[in-house]
């Protein structure tokens, strides 16, 4: 757990913050908020990331920022129900969460000098609740039946602390209630990913039978109901499978819910699940094509099940949409110009790809959070000794703003070629050009600033250096 900022104010001109005691919590398809980062007294560069869960359409929602100075930073979020964001500090790791609700705007004061952050907003007394009790229980517990003491503990406590507040008139009513069920939820869960590594699944389902929620919505929910399948099936969540195995664990779970719980529960989770495959994160339309054949045969099977028909225009739709945008995409071919930038180096030199011309480029696309792009320097340092002498040169590109941290890597682990570090809006901008969805991502120029090939991967690196290192 990343370690969480303690100087949380405690504002008094709590403008907007009148708790809503009948406030209902609810699904709404094709909802919205509005959030907005005020940032104050900022000295140095810095990079933020948030995120939050939606269980439809089921998947994550990621918003990476860079801060150079002082400024306001505003997003309109997509938000079908209320939700727990985590916004970290991608430098030095802090964190805060804040808590979502649709149509109530949220502000969040961050003053940089002093590591202190104060909210403003219908949900502020439950910001500063969650920014010192988030609702994530995993502690890298050790895998081993200690794991469920320890939840359980874990538990326990952010229980008493939700008790407390609740009793001391911090929290509303709607909140606490919510958030109780969301724990429990969230043990459940928790509990099943460790319980496949010793044998305790079956326990565990009987422990916990299939119950019936008014928070039907909540991820945490959405979550511990897939954890009712075959066991046979235990091994897709925990490592790489077949697309066949998935399908039939993905119907089996379904087949399980649709005989336990009330049909309005069944046609929400049914199309929560559907929705997942629409999250693929695909480049191409061979790439999307197996998981769409999958989806087809999901809905053919389950879409009588899904009663809102809402739902199931909306899986249709975003279907169609994935694949239009796949097949008109304007995708890097080789041949295409390389897209140009301007970028800072260790001595805080503006480089651009254009002070490449008439050499074989290498773009190696990374991070300071990637361990795997650390991992492979030596190899990649070999390249440049082996090609370095013919043309070739290795342009390393940090697409996080993390300056300190990218200078004691490079001091740490001497990597070879150009260094480079994204600022301001580079990283977007870059990996919107260059389609980066994964890191390392790497990137073959040729000596003319065309491209070669725009993902090459990391184990035909020299391969792909060898065949065109000759190519003028």
């Amino acid at each position: 757990m990343k370690k969480q900022l303690l100087l949380i104010a405690t504002a008094l001109f709590a403008v907007g913050c009148t708790q809503k005691s009948d406030y209902e919590c609810r699904f709404t398809l094709n909802g919205e908020t509005h959030l907005t980062f005020n940032f104050t007294n900022v000295d140095k560069p810095d990079s933020f990331a948030f995120f939050y869960n939606q269980s439809f359409p089921g998947g994550q929602h990621q918003y990476i920022f860079s801060v150079e100075h002082d400024t306001t930073i505003e997003y309109t979020l997509p938000l079908n129900h209320p939700a727990e964001a985590i916004c970290y500090c991608r430098s030095n790791n802090l964190s805060f969460n804040m808590f979502l609700v649709q149509n109530e705007p949220l502000i969040v004061n961050y003053d940089m000098a002093n590591d202190s952050i104060w909210f403003v907003g219908f949900t502020k007394p439950i910001c500063e609740h969650l920014s010192c009790n988030p609702t994530w229980l995993y502690e890298r517990y050790d895998v081993d039946a200690s794991a469920f003491a320890k939840i359980d503990k874990a538990y326990q406590l952010k229980q008493k602390s939700l008790d407390s507040a609740f009793s001391a008139g911090q929290l509303p009513k709607w909140f606490y209630e919510l958030q109780t069920e969301n724990l429990l939820y969230y043990k459940i869960g928790l509990k099943d990913s460790y319980a496949c590594h010793f044998g305790y699944v079956d326990n565990l389902r009987k422990e916990n039978p299939i119950r019936e929620s008014k928070y039907y919505w909540l991820d945490s929910y959405t979550s511990v109901l897939f954890m009712y399948r075959d066991p046979k099936f235990d091994s897709v969540i925990y490592q790489p499978t077949s697309r066949e195995v998935y399908l039939n664990c993905t119907q089996n779970n379904l087949d399980i819910i649709k005989a336990h719980l009330p049909e309005d529960i069944v046609s929400f989770y049914t199309a929560s699940r559907l929705s997942v495959f629409l999250n693929r994160k695909v480049k191409s339309v061979s790439e999307y094509e197996p998981w769409n054949e999958d989806l087809n045969k999901l809905l053919a099977e389950n879409s009588s099940r899904i009663k809102d028909t809402a739902l199931v225009n909306y899986i249709v739709n975003e279907q169609k949409n994935i694949y239009n945008d796949l097949l008109t995409r304007n995708t890097l071919k080789p041949g295409d110009k390389a897209a140009n930038f301007y970028l800072k180096n260790v001595d805080d030199k503006s480089v651009s790809l254009s002070d490449f011309a008439g050499k074989l480029v290498l773009l190696n696309f990374w991070d300071t959070h990637c361990s795997a792009c650390i991992a492979s320097i030596p190899k990649k340092n070999a390249l440049v000794e082996k090609f370095g002498k013919q043309g070739f040169e290795l342009v390393n590109i940090c697409l996080d703003n993390a300056p300190d941290v990218w200078r004691q890597i490079i001091n740490d682990h001497h990597p070879l070629g150009e260094q480079l570090i994204c600022k301001g809006q580079w990283e977007k901008t870059l990996r919107d050009k260059y389609m980066i969805s994964g890191r390392p991502h790497f990137v073959l120029v040729d000596r003319n600033g065309l491209i070669i090939d725009s993902h090459v991967k990391g184990d035909s690196l020299e391969v792909f250096i060898e065949r065109n290192i000759g190519n003028k």
